[in-house]
């Protein structure tokens, strides 16, 4: 995949903050949607999640995150709640010694200090003194799972001189529990993980192609619909979704990812 990258892996490679980065890879890359289908990821998400249906809301596929990413909270996980949805990581790499681990701040997503529109987070401000010292670092090995709570704060520290050398290639995304409704996102930033011209509107059961089952089992006819193309972004839908984001008050919603962005050049 990386050496043949697809073109909605772009923006995000551009951005230098990964070696390379796509979201809904899934859609275009047949084996991941295959390994969804038939490994046994949905089920040990079920166990965790106690659901009785897992569906895929977004995922991305992560390689070398250059700088690594600071101290974070999720808000990039499809059209659902916090509360419906449940974070995953499947390494494909051994963490390196030194940098790469992932570290969570342990019971964080109970947390009601931070904004839930804000991604960058100041782990020192008001609210947070109850678990800015309750680390958890793991230092994960190929195949191995990491799944939490959409609003854990976490953080990857990346080498100090931004040069990986190894592979930390990483498949990763939020899946929805059983019950989740569609909610329309138009206006913040969380719309960028929802681009798809699925046809749902506010508040619909989320039951559709674009969103995959992929526990108890999978849909052979949502597979059919990704594997004819009918699952995609679709640039009518894009435009639409994000012409929300153009006045100041959708722009403020963004102001902590860009401090995110600032935060990797330094």
């Amino acid at each position: 995949q990386v050496s043949n990258p697809h073109f909605w892996a772009f923006a995000g490679t551009a951005s230098k903050l990964y070696d390379y980065i796509q979201r809904n890879i899934w859609q275009t890359n047949k084996a991941f949607a295959d390994f969804y289908y038939h490994s046994a990821m949905g089920n040990v998400l079920a166990q965790c999640g106690r659901t009785d249906e897992i569906r895929v809301s977004t995922d991305l596929l992560m390689v070398n995150p250059n700088k690594g990413f600071k101290w974070h909270q999720d808000n990039q996980n499809g059209p659902i709640t916090w509360d419906e949805g449940i974070r995953f990581w499947i390494t494909m790499d051994e963490t390196p010694a030194t940098y790469g681990a992932p570290v969570y701040l342990k019971g964080s997503h109970r947390n009601t200090a931070v904004d839930e529109g804000a991604v960058f987070v100041d782990i020192e401000g008001e609210g947070l003194e109850d678990y800015k010292d309750e680390l958890l670092e793991f230092r994960t090995m190929p195949g191995d799972m990491l799944i939490w709570h959409p609003r854990t704060i976490h953080k990857v520290d990346g080498p100090s001189d931004g040069i990986w050398t190894s592979y930390r290639r990483v498949l990763g995304g939020t899946v929805a529990k059983a019950g989740s409704r569609y909610h329309d996102k138009r206006g913040t930033g969380g719309v960028l993980s929802d681009l798809g011209r699925h046809g749902l509107e506010d508040m619909d059961k989320l039951s559709s192609s674009f969103f995959p089952i992929v526990y108890p089992r999978f849909d052979e006819s949502e597979a059919t619909d990704r594997d004819n193309g009918s699952v995609g972004r679709d640039p009518r839908d894009i435009i639409g979704k994000l012409g929300g984001l153009a006045g100041k008050a959708s722009g403020d919603k963004f102001s902590s990812f860009f401090k995110v962005l600032g935060s990797q050049a330094k």
